[in-house]
C-alpha cells in the first residue's frame, strides 16, 4: 500500500459528471410503467429547481460514489483508474454544511486515499487520525459553494464541481420508480459539454493549488484550446438521476460518458479515447450525521514532504 494522502480534489474533475448528464439506463430496483415526459417541460424544470435549488429537507445524509475511468493512448494510464468517495454531510439550522469525505484513488496498481474535512470555517486534510489545515487562500475557494445554505446536499456537491442545473440540456422525466425502498422520480438529460468543461477548467485551478495535478499527472490547467478539443471530442454523455418523490432530495445518479478525439485533437489532449462510468448514492437522508474532526497535527506546509514522496511514487 502506498502512502496515504488526500485526493478529494481529484473527483472535483471526475465525480463532477455524476449528476445532470442524461441517458436511458435503469436503476437496480426500478419499476416504472410511465412514458418519458417531453424535454424541457415546465414539470422537469420545476423538478430540477426543487432538487438542486432551495430545499430545507436536504440537510443531512451519507454520500457514496464510484467513478471508473478507462483511457487509451496515454502511457501513464494503461490500466483502469477508479475513484471512490464516501462519507457523511450535515447541516444545522442556517449554518453552512459540514462534511467528512473519504476519497480513494486506484492508479497503476497502487492505492491512495485520505479524508477531506469541511468543518466550521476550515478545510482539513485527514491522514489517519491526524489532520492538516489548508491555508485560507485555498480553503476559501474550496468552501465557497457552502455559503449557499438553502440546500446542504447541493452545496456539498458543488464543492466537487457538481452543477447539474448548469449542465442540463433537454432534461426530461422518465417516470416514477423505487430506489432502495424509496419512491423517486427518475429524470434524465443530455449534458452541455461547453458548460461542463468550463467548470472543469475552474476546478483544475484548485487541483493545481493543492499540487494534486502534479502528483497524479493531470494537466495543470484546462485552457480554452483544451476545452474546445474536449467539447469536440464528446461522443456521448448519458446518465440518470432519481430524486425523492416527496422531499425532492437526490437519492441516486448514474452516468456514462465517452470521448474520442480526432487525430488533430489528440495532439492537444494526449489520449485517443476516454470513457467514464459512475454512480452516486445518497442514503440516510434527513438523519443527523456527526462530522468527526481529525486532530490537527500541522499545516499544509507540513505536508509538502509527503506530497513530494507521493509525486515520485506514482510516476
Amino acid at each position: 500500500m502506498r502512502p496515504k494522502a488526500i485526493f478529494a480534489v481529484v473527483p472535483l474533475v471526475l465525480v463532477s459528471a455524476l449528476i445532470g448528464c442524461g441517458g436511458d439506463s435503469e436503476s437496480d430496483d426500478a419499476s416504472s410503467g410511465d412514458k418519458p415526459k417531453g424535454a424541457n417541460s415546465a414539470e422537469v424544470r420545476k423538478l430540477l429547481r426543487q432538487t438542486f435549488g432551495p430545499n430545507p429537507k436536504a440537510t443531512s445524509g451519507k454520500l457514496s460514489g464510484t467513478v471508473d475511468i478507462n483511457v487509451k493512448g496515454a502511457a501513464r494510464y494503461r490500466e483502469p483508474v477508479q475513484v471512490t468517495l464516501s462519507g457523511p454531510f450535515n447541516q444545522s439550522g442556517g449554518s453552512e454544511a459540514e462534511a467528512s469525505l473519504s476519497v480513494g484513488l486506484q492508479l497503476r496498481g497502487g492505492a491512495l486515499g485520505g479524508e477531506l474535512v469541511l468543518v466550521d470555517d476550515r478545510v482539513a486534510i485527514g491522514l489517519g487520525s491526524s489532520g492538516y489545515t489548508i491555508p485560507q487562500s485555498i480553503a476559501g475557494t474550496i468552501r465557497g459553494p457552502l455559503a449557499k445554505t438553502d440546500n446542504g446536499l447541493s452545496s456539498v456537491l458543488a464543492v466537487f464541481g457538481v452543477a447539474p442545473q448548469r449542465w442540463a440540456k433537454n432534461p426530461r422525466i422518465v417516470g416514477d420508480e423505487r430506489v432502495a425502498g424509496e419512491d423517486t422520480i427518475h429524470g434524465t438529460a443530455d449534458i452541455n459539454a461547453g458548460r461542463f468543461f468550463l467548470d472543469v477548467a475552474r476546478l483544475t485551478k484548485v487541483l493545481t493549488s493543492l499540487r494534486i495535478t502534479e502528483i497524479v499527472g493531470l494537466p495543470r490547467e484546462t485552457d480554452r484550446t483544451a476545452r474546445a478539443a474536449l467539447v469536440r471530442s464528446m461522443k456521448s454523455a448519458t446518465g440518470n438521476v432519481w430524486t425523492g418523490a416527496d422531499d425532492k432530495v437526490l437519492r441516486k445518479a448514474t452516468f456514462d460518458m465517452s470521448l474520442k478525439p480526432s487525430s488533430k485533437d489528440r495532439r492537444t489532449l494526449k489520449f485517443s479515447s476516454l470513457t467514464l462510468r459512475g454512480e452516486l448514492n445518497v442514503t440516510e437522508v434527513g438523519t443527523p450525521q456527526k462530522i468527526e474532526t481529525p486532530k490537527i497535527a500541522g499545516t499544509f506546509d507540513d505536508l509538502q514532504t509527503t506530497f513530494d514522496a507521493l509525486a515520485e511514487s506514482v510516476k
